[in-house]
């Protein structure tokens, strides 16, 4: 009887390490191109601190500063894979939008210069886009990124309503929905 319940503890023990680690090697299995699902999560207020990005004419922007529209903040790299991956898809939809009177796109690049963007930008046939560079990543850090890309919403009031880890579907209906919901909710909120 001892034993029984010593095999039973065994196997459950090995049971949950065998959880565990399937759990954490799940992405493993998926190809080294192929993009990581992203995770959503909702943050009520904004990082502390001025978050400032540099212009391409070297002027500096801070954040936190507001605009009275929304903004969609994704921060991206030329050097990261599954940026360069769904940048066809932002680019896209930054064109689609564009017109949105209730909400400001940015993308910001932690490159370390303008050449290294302006290159990348130029070789991938990519204008339109509004970028701004957090070189080394410190205004990244202080929203709190583990990584690249990342996108956050942010209404105008400054509070971060959707927060977006990895790549995204930039197309699909469901994005397409919430981001016409992001922008009415930024118009109502301008207007109070």
């Amino acid at each position: 009887m001892k034993d029984s319940r010593r095999l039973l503890a065994v196997l459950a023990a090995a049971a949950l390490v065998a959880a565990v680690l399937s759990y954490l090697a799940k992405d493993s299995l998926l190809s080294p191109g192929a993009p990581r699902p992203a995770a959503v999560s909702k943050v009520a207020a904004p990082p502390a601190g001025s978050r400032v990005v540099l212009g391409r004419d070297g002027a500096r922007r801070d954040l936190t500063s507001k605009t009275g529209k929304g903004l969609i903040l994704h921060f991206w790299a030329t050097w990261c894979a599954p940026c360069r991956e769904e940048m066809p898809a932002v680019v896209k939809f930054v064109a689609d939008t564009k017109g949105d009177p209730n909400v400001e796109f940015l993308t910001v690049s932690a490159d370390d210069d303008w050449k290294t963007v302006d290159a990348w930008l130029k070789e991938h046939g990519i204008s339109g886009l509004p970028v701004a560079l957090d070189p080394k990543g410190p205004t990244a850090s202080l929203y709190g990124t583990t990584g690249y890309p990342e996108t956050f919403f942010i209404a105008p009031s400054g509070e971060i309503v959707q927060h977006v880890v990895g790549p995204m579907d930039w197309t699909s209906p469901k994005f397409r929905a919430f981001a016409a919901e992001f922008s009415r909710a930024s118009g109502a909120q301008k207007v109070n």
